[in-house]
């Protein structure tokens, strides 16, 4: 796998340029460099218990709070996934300002990552199942999802669907082109503060209560450095 390591915000952007003519590159952020690239669902202590017995008995007790008409195990998974359930989703997005939003926004005391990928292919929802890949060459695949949800809409996501919770995407099962953007601790206080500059923040990615919340809560964590505008920018 390809590294790349980023120093300065100029470093930052410049990288982005080399992404910007296709949209066929996805972009996940890691705000911890050692972790690998595997759903929740294949990480302790959730892979003791099957995934999919675990999205059956969300689906019996979710229809309940569910706004819209969502059919599909695909969407429904979608859902589950941006709720918090362990599943064998594991979110990326189109976009790149996203990605380095999640790799920068925690531990700040460790190296992030915005991994990049190029797959060669997506998968086809009318003929696969999220628990039944049939192409056996395709053991990950890629899942664009529908606008099942606020967070789906807002974080531009993706997903990549793992045949199995605890198989990583790595060099031996990726079947497209990916990179590791390194993001050294260091730049992630400045790059956080970027990123709000541009509209990439809590509230935007988290358009509910959650979002509101964390949004608010974070300025007031970095009091000391807005002006005396602070109180107009909320």
């Amino acid at each position: 796998m390809k590294e790349i390591e980023l120093k300065t915000i100029k470093d930052f952007h410049n990288r982005l340029e080399y992404y910007r003519k296709t949209s066929w590159f996805k972009f996940r952020g890691q705000s911890d460099i050692s972790w690998k690239l595997h759903p929740k669902a294949g990480r302790p202590p959730y892979s003791k218990v099957s995934d999919e017995s675990l999205f059956f008995h969300w689906k019996r007790r979710a229809i309940a709070h569910l706004e819209k008409d969502l059919k599909s195990d695909w969407e429904l998974l979608a859902v589950a996934q941006h709720t918090g359930l362990p599943t064998r989703f594991l979110d990326w997005t189109h976009n790149p300002l996203v990605a380095a939003f999640f790799a920068a926004s925690e531990n700040e005391d460790k190296d992030g990552a915005i991994f990049v990928y190029h797959p060669n292919k997506v998968i086809d929802n009318k003929t696969e199942t999220p628990f039944n890949l049939t192409d056996k060459k395709n053991k990950i695949g890629f899942h664009q999802p529908n606008s099942s949800s606020s967070r789906i809409i807002n974080q531009l996501g993706y997903f990549s669907v793992h045949s199995e919770p605890a198989l990583c995407l790595d060099d031996e099962t990726k079947d497209g082109q990916l990179e590791k953007i390194i993001i050294k601790k260091e730049l992630k206080k400045e790059l956080f503060f970027m990123l709000n500059q541009y509209g990439i923040n809590y509230l935007t990615l988290f358009p509910d209560l959650e979002g509101l919340s964390k949004h608010l809560g974070w300025f007031a964590e970095n009091y000391e450095f807005w002006d005396n505008t602070f109180e107009d920018e909320l």
